[in-house]
């Protein structure tokens, strides 16, 4: 018989570097997002010459490229200077100010106790180490309006924001949300000291994604193992989808894989056809799967929602049920946050003289 994974290496090759179909892979160019970097450049470009970086907010929908585009940015300042320090924060993982402030510490390399220990004096501490190292920190808020979830969590902003003038530390922040509305909740306050670029990522056209495709696909796959209508037929599925460049690779990625399990020379069309709903379930999965498990306050919004039935409960009602758990405010921006994981959904109505909004479960 011999051995089977003998066998299995020997039989058509599909795939060159697999990984660079993955949503983490950085390429060499972001195409389709080529003025959104220019800015980020601009806003960050001081922090190489110990001057104050510009604050920047990202905001679009899934899969538009906010993430990878300040990665792209960062790393490439990085290895043009030794100066800034890029310390990168996930909301939903780090949520509240005491959390993000020890994140911060320990990226400076020093560990304070759990327990203890104040959140201004862990930002005094954060602030003392990064002037000593002479570093100018630049702090990634992934999925940042999660914090508004946390009594003090947006006050991570002004904190940071403030540090030039309040400590003579040079600081940036790169804010990024999905919610278009995140800095309009923001207390007057944290809003003039932290919003002064705000870049808008919209979603991907069906050229953009076949050019992204086209390049993760040189790198990915086999010279000649892919039909020509494979990467069109992805990019019009994933443009209909949202314009979302996750769903486009995964969609390239599982016809691949489908390719390779029945041992055929090339990708064709029927392949993205034969895995398209279980790749577009697994782009959905994946874009959850950064989330940790829904929370007390997540849970309540959806039971409440359950309960209400198919038509759907009015957002006034749903704040007022929930009022005794937290501010209305938090409550908004968690609806916005399940509607976007695909959740919840909303539709707008008039209601006397004002508007209300419908909530529902998808």
């Amino acid at each position: 018989m011999g051995n089977l994974f003998r066998k299995s290496s020997s039989e058509n090759r599909i795939f060159r570097d697999e990984s660079a179909l993955l949503p983490d892979y950085l390429p060499e160019e972001l195409p389709g997002r080529e003025r959104e970097v220019r800015e980020l450049v601009y806003c960050l470009s001081p922090a190489a010459e110990n001057r104050q970086p510009e604050h920047a907010l990202l905001v679009g929908p899934p899969g538009t490229g906010k993430t990878s585009a300040s990665r792209f940015v960062l790393k490439q300042l990085t290895e043009y200077s030794q100066r800034p320090l890029t310390i990168y924060v996930n909301c939903w993982e780090t949520p509240s100010r005491f959390a993000i402030l020890s994140f911060l510490v320990a990226a400076l390399g020093e560990v304070m106790p759990r327990r203890g220990v104040a959140s201004d004096e862990l930002f005094s501490r954060f602030v003392e180490i990064a002037k000593k190292d002479g570093k100018t920190p630049i702090v990634v808020l992934d999925e940042v309006d999660r914090l508004e979830a946390h009594e003090d969590g947006v006050q991570i902003l002004y904190d940071l924001c403030r540090a030039g003038e309040m400590h003579s530390l040079k600081a940036g922040v790169i804010a990024i949300t999905n919610d278009e509305e995140f800095h309009i909740r923001l207390d007057s306050r944290v809003r003039s000291s932290f919003v002064q670029h705000t870049l808008l990522f919209a979603p991907y056209s069906v050229p953009q994604l076949k050019e992204i495709l086209s390049r993760r696909a040189a790198v990915g796959f086999m010279p000649g193992s892919l039909d020509p209508d494979v990467i069109p037929l992805c990019a019009a599925i994933a443009h209909k989808q949202g314009g979302d460049a996750r769903v486009a690779l995964q969609l390239l990625l599982s016809a691949g894989k489908a390719a390779e399990r029945e041992n055929a020379e090339k990708v064709l069309p029927q392949h993205v056809r034969k895995t398209e709903e279980q790749a577009l379930g697994m782009a959905a999965v994946k874009a959850e799967r950064k989330l940790p498990d829904l929370d007390e306050l997540d849970q309540r919004i959806v039971e409440m929602v359950k309960k209400s039935g198919t038509g759907g409960i009015e957002s006034g009602k749903l704040y007022d049920a929930l009022a005794k758990f937290s501010r209305e405010r938090a409550i908004r921006g968690r609806i916005d946050r399940l509607v976007q994981s695909g959740i919840l959904s909303t539709a707008s109505a008039r209601l006397g003289q004002g508007r209300t909004r419908t909530i529902r479960i998808k």
